[in-house]
């Protein structure tokens, strides 16, 4: 087939839908994805933060052998992937809610590294395929062009609707057969590494095994942060030993900022707002400042839940009947309560529940919404707990203008705090901005709120996304105005912390590298402790084990430790305990007869918070052998498929050990970090 005939460049799906999926398929196939929060653009003029300038699009950002990686493919690439997640959450009627639609959404959650580093894998394998004279033909793509992009009758639906589909799908022919070559390309390489694979029937049967034997486990898990806070604070020679035998995972591998910044605390500025007597007048209402109630009651329980359409008709007539009508006078509500009241406390008395004064009610109290009755209202049916209630106030007692003067200043200036607040924010803003002179702002703004520079100034330790930051916390906002911030004594945008505004300037940054024991103190410190209370909660397993000795004994052995029981009724390899992966579950449960113990406390996985568990078998139900046959091919199909894509990326991972080892690998993070946050500062807004 010519040019004329197939397509001259890759396609789309059949339909929008299908195309979609090929599209995102293909691009998955590229890098992996998730969220966070969505960016803010900078609307800032000349006195405002600056822009965030783009890095030159031929900027090398990874070299990789006589290959390399740019920032315009890198910048193509984030705003490609979540281009395509916004047409695709389009689609959703839930709007795409746990897809990433910015490119800060992916950087927050450190999908942009991950990007970059698929972006390096790709260059690997061109240059590995090229080493095994390996390559995609333009007959092959042609081929798979052809196969891909068929109409309902088998057909190839021809080059102008093809390109048409790809447009709609935000990318192009040249783009879209480039990368289809490559995973062509891959193919190649992937076959010719694993084509010396095989599966044999006993790994076959002992995997359909494991997928159909099922248990029933008693359980109990001890998770080490019960055990933490017995733990003392580490000395610094545990501090020093534990940190130099684990650098690697302390190193930063993302830039570091510290910044300060002018704290606007909304408090101060509420005190600071003028409040007239005729604004509080005017605030003043005597129905919003009841201090107590003479109320009464009666009480209608719903024994059954059948029972609630026939109780609240019951409830609606006695209203009408307390309350009266045209014609119709109102019936005499001491008299409905003690003839239909089923509170015997209070109905013989008429429904009487005395004096009740407002501080002592709670929000979840009925009698609460007595308190927006008037005196003599009679208030509709209310439902609490398993009854509802009608409620009649007889007298009230309201607080004078004088009383409840000091309430109505704070709820006046509380509302009016958070714009004030504001506007003294972005006069900040603007006044470090164009003079850069921290101290100064600091004095002017602690002048507006009567207060001392020393209250206004804040600065942060060296922080990454993602860490607890002193006096802000895990603030992704900050983070992400922060994070815009590339030359000290930079101003960024107000952004709004714990109790009021930050107007940041930046103070330093540090490239991505190894710490020292100082910088990540904290963080070792915790680890230690970490340590140390997974040490004490198995120490506390094996302890149980023994007082339990087998599954019979462990619900009282584990009742006098004060622990808990769990259990659960079908158990596989697969299953979870207590909502974690416990690894050696399913194979020494296998080693163990039902009525024993698990001899040793196990571990929960690595990626769950660090816990043990001692377990019991119960039952056991083996699998059924007979229907190993019928299942055969799939499990030898997906037993080699795991086996050569596990094959295959310990290959490529060493082949990219190596080319790191000898010089042929480079990467500039830092660079490459400045060109996620260029990309996100400028990429357009989601619809």
């Amino acid at each position: 087939m010519d040019r004329s005939e197939a397509p001259s460049a890759t396609g789309s799906l059949f339909r929008s839908r299908r195309t979609l999926l090929i599209v995102i398929i293909c691009f998955l196939g590229f890098v992996m994805v998730l969220a966070y929060s969505l960016p803010s653009r900078s609307l800032f003029g000349a006195s405002g933060p600056k822009a965030v300038q783009p890095v030159p699009e031929d900027t090398v950002i990874a070299r990789v052998g006589n290959r390399t990686v740019t920032a315009k493919e890198y910048t193509e690439s984030l705003n490609n992937l979540v281009g395509m997640y916004r047409r695709y959450a389009a689609q959703l009627t839930s709007g795409g809610a746990n897809f990433p639609l910015s490119i800060q959404q992916l950087r927050q959650q450190g999908s942009d590294r991950t990007i970059l580093q698929q972006l390096v894998r790709r260059r690997i394998i061109e240059l590995e395929a090229e080493r095994l004279g390996l390559q995609a033909t333009e007959g092959e793509i042609q081929q798979r062009l052809r196969e891909q992009f068929r109409d309902e009758n088998g057909r190839f639906i021809g080059v102008e609707k093809y390109k048409k589909q790809l447009a709609q799908m935000g990318t192009n022919y040249v783009t879209f057969e480039r990368d289809l070559a490559y995973t062509i390309l891959e193919e190649k390489l992937r076959n010719f590494i694993t084509s010396g694979i095989q599966i044999s029937d006993r790994e076959a049967e002992e995997d359909y095994r494991r997928q159909n034997t099922r248990f029933e486990l008693s359980y109990v898990t001890l998770p080490a942060a019960d055990f933490e806070k017995d733990i003392p604070e580490p000395t610094d020679d545990e501090l020093r030993a534990y940190f130099d035998a684990h650098k690697e995972e302390f190193r930063f591998t993302k830039e570091r900022r510290k910044v300060r910044y002018i704290y606007v605390n909304q408090d101060k500025v509420a005190e600071i707002i003028p409040v007239s007597d005729d604004e509080l007048q005017r605030e003043y209402d005597p129905n919003k400042q009841v201090k107590s109630i003479r109320v009464s009651q009666i009480v209608l329980k719903v024994l059954t839940p059948k029972d609630e359409d026939k109780v609240l008709q019951k409830a609606n007539d006695l209203v009408a009947r307390a309350r009266g009508k045209e014609g119709v006078p109102a019936e005499d509500f001491a008299a409905l309560a003690r003839g239909n009241s089923q509170d015997t406390a209070t109905a013989a008395k008429g429904g009487d529940l005395g004096l009740v004064e407002r501080a002592t009610v709670k929000p979840t109290d009925p009698v609460e919404a007595a308190f927006n009755l008037g005196i003599g209202e009679v208030s509709d049916p209310v439902r609490r707990g398993n009854a509802f209630y009608i409620f009649k106030v007889t007298d009230r007692t309201v607080k004078t203008f004088e009383e409840a003067k000091p309430g109505l200043l704070a709820i006046i200036r509380n509302r009016l705090s958070y714009a004030k607040a504001s506007q003294i924010a972005d006069e900040a803003v603007s006044l470090l901005s164009r003079t850069k002179n921290f101290d100064e702002t600091a004095v002017t703004v602690a002048s507006k709120l009567n207060l001392k520079p020393e209250d206004v100034k804040r600065e942060t330790p060296f922080f990454v996304p993602g860490d607890d930051v002193p006096e802000i916390g895990s603030n992704p906002s900050f983070e992400e105005k922060t994070s815009a911030l590339t030359e000290p004594n930079e101003v960024g945008e107000k952004v709004g912390i714990r109790g009021g505004f930050a107007i940041p300037q930046l103070v330093e940054i540090k490239p991505p590298g190894d710490a020292t024991l100082d910088e990540v103190r904290n963080k070792v410190v915790a680890k230690v402790k970490q340590e140390k209370a997974l040490q004490k909660a198995y120490d506390r397993a094996k302890e149980l084990i023994a007082a339990a000795k087998n599954a019979a004994g462990l619900k009282a052995a584990a009742e006098a430790m004060k622990l808990k029981v769990q259990e659960i009724k079908d158990f596989n390899d697969t299953a979870y305990l207590d909502n974690k992966s416990f690894p050696a579950a399913f194979p020494n449960a296998e080693k163990v007869k039902v009525g024993e113990l698990i001899p040793m406390p196990l571990y929960a996985a690595r990626n769950a918070a660090p816990t043990v568990a001692v377990v019991a078998v119960t039952g056991r139900k083996d699998a059924d052998l007979t229907k190993f046959a019928e299942q055969r091919k799939q499990i030898f199909d997906r037993l080699r498929g795991d086996r050569a894509n596990n094959l295959f990326e310990t290959y490529i991972d060493g082949v990219k050990t190596r080319m790191k080892e000898t010089g042929q690998l480079r990467i500039d993070r830092a660079l490459a970090e400045r060109v996620v946050i260029a990309a996100a500062a400028n990429e357009s807004p989601a619809d």
